[in-house]
Order: C-alpha cells, then sequence, then structure tokens
C-alpha cells in the first residue's frame, strides 16, 4: 500500500521547468535533433521503425516509416537525412530514397544505436549486442572504419566545444566515459571514465553537451536526465522526469535553451506510468550548441 502511494505521489508532482513537448506513446522515443536551419525538430522510434519531423512554430508533426529498426538519425550538408539501421548507414533524399552510405558488409552487433557527426564531419555511431560483441565505427568518405570493439549497447556521445574530447557511454558498462580526439586524424585515444552509475540508479543513454562544456544525460531506468560536469564528472543538476526509461536528450529552439527530452513505453505500464513515450522540453538556463552535419 505504500508502494503505491509513493507512485501515485511520484506521479501527480509538479516537475520544475518541464512540459510535454509530444504526448505520443513512442515505444522507444530516441535521437532527439534539431534542424535549426529549417527551424524542425527530428525524433525516431526505434521499435516503431519510424522518424518523426516536428515543425517547431506550428507543432505540426509528420510521420516516416522505415523498413528496419532505425537506431538513430543525424543531418547531412547537402539537405540529406544519415540513417542507421540494422544492416547498415543509410542516406535519405528528401524525396525518401534510401541509398546505402559505404560498401555492404558485415556489421559486429545486432543493429546500429545511437550516433552523431563529429567536429571533422565524419559520422560515429556504434552498435548493440546481448553479449557485449558489437563496435564502435566512424563513417568518412563512404568507408566504414571500426575504431573499437566490445560494445554491450554504445549509446550516447558528444564532443567538448574545443574539439579535443569526445564523451561517450556504453550503458552495459555503468558509466561515462572520456576519449582524447584529434581533429586531424579522426583518433580515439586515452579512454577513462568520469563517472561512474549503479546499475540501481539506472544507466547513461543518449547525451548532448552545453555551451559551457558540460553533459546532459538521460538515464534509462533512472527517472531523470543529469546535467555532469565534464571535466570532474559530478553532478551539478537532477533533472526529475514522470517516466522511468528516459532515453535521450538535445537541445533547441531559437535561443538554444529548450532541451527536448525522448523517452520509452517499452515493457511499462500505461496506468503507472500513463506519459511513457512521450518527449518532454526542459528551459535550460544554460544554451546548447549546434550540431555538425555530415560531409559527402
Amino acid at each position: 500500500m505504500l508502494e503505491e502511494t509513493a507512485r501515485a505521489e511520484f506521479r501527480d508532482k509538479m516537475f520544475e521547468k518541464l512540459e510535454v513537448f509530444d504526448s505520443r506513446h513512442m515505444i522507444v522515443g530516441e535521437c532527439p535533433t534539431w534542424d535549426e536551419k529549417n527551424r524542425v525538430f527530428y525524433n525516431v522510434d526505434i521499435r516503431g521503425k519510424c522518424f518523426y519531423a516536428t515543425d517547431y512554430e506550428s507543432g505540426v508533426s509528420e510521420k516516416f516509416d522505415v523498413p528496419q529498426l532505425l537506431g538513430c538519425m543525424a543531418l547531412c550538408e547537402d539537405g540529406d537525412l544519415i540513417m542507421s539501421m540494422e544492416d547498415g548507414i543509410y542516406f535519405r533524399n528528401p524525396e525518401g530514397t534510401l541509398t546505402l552510405a559505404h560498401r555492404s558488409c558485415e556489421i559486429k552487433g545486432l543493429r546500429f544505436n545511437d550516433g552523431k557527426v563529429g567536429p571533422d564531419g565524419s559520422y560515429y555511431v556504434g552498435t548493440a549486442d546481448d553479449n557485449g560483441k558489437g563496435a564502435f565505427y566512424r563513417l568518412s568518405n563512404g568507408t566504414l572504419t571500426e575504431l573499437f570493439d566490445g560494445c554491450g549497447c554504445s549509446n550516447g556521445l558528444d564532443w567538448s566545444t574545443d574539439t579535443k574530447k569526445l564523451y561517450y557511454c556504453d550503458s552495459r558498462k555503468q558509466k561515462i566515459e572520456v576519449f582524447d580526439f584529434s581533429l586531424e586524424d579522426h583518433g580515439l585515444s586515452n579512454r577513462k571514465s568520469i563517472l561512474d552509475i549503479p546499475e540501481k540508479d539506472g544507466s547513461a543513454d543518449g547525451m548532448s553537451i552545453d555551451a559551457v562544456g558540460n553533459l546532459w544525460v538521460a538515464i534509462w531506468g533512472g527517472w531523470c536526465v543529469l546535467n555532469v560536469e565534464a571535466a570532474t564528472g559530478r553532478i551539478l543538476k537532477k533533472i526529475e522526469l514522470p517516466v522511468e526509461k528516459v532515453s535521450s536528450c538535445c537541445f533547441a529552439g531559437d535561443d538554444m535553451r529548450d532541451l527536448i527530452i525522448t523517452t520509452a513505453s517499452v515493457r511499462t505500464s500505461l496506468d503507472e506510468q500513463p506519459q511513457a513515450g512521450n518527449t518532454f522540453v526542459y528551459r535550460s538556463d544554460i544554451p546548447g550548441v549546434y550540431i555538425n552535419r555530415y560531409k559527402k
């Protein structure tokens, strides 16, 4: 009885500066992406095999289906989208045509999961695998290169504002890590952990960096987004949500202070979590930075 009361109180509580952006129950809402040039917000539903494009001013949203599980997507400089699916990475032009972005090859892991375009214009993306046999890749000039393997669920990533660090998390490893990153040769080195996350508190999922160089990390199973000081791993702020499975976040809006947060409804009771799978927006005091676009 006490547990049921606690759940009801949590459902009814007010969440600071948090509003619903999209009330649809995404199965696994992911990869929020802001196109500042066209003022369009994108997000994917991995299990729903689709993505959404929402006009930021009108709120009108359009759904687009794809033939495979869609782990993530990003923007290209020429106006195409780049999409990571089960068997490879594809370009999608404005007419909806999908074209493989690299030579057909065997991918380590069950499917592609999270990824982003780096400051060098290359696309960095990892795979998920139940047995820890996934890998992390770079796509550049049509060539897909494995950077490291042993991934369980390769997830959130972003670069420091000076481009010298790559922050990264593999959700199965219960930590946020950092690499030294070379803009000249795309190299990753000196891998180390900056924050360990106990299993009872959830696991690190998607992330974004803000204008002062700190991380905003969605915590799957943790009912929150953590604002983490990148240099030290110190937790600066915890944004609580009425949803357990918080999957990713990105900055959007004209002032880049709208932190849009995706969640999931998979294996969740909507009676207990009626907003599971909703997309939320949190007004941040600190703006984010514009994302990079893929250079073909």
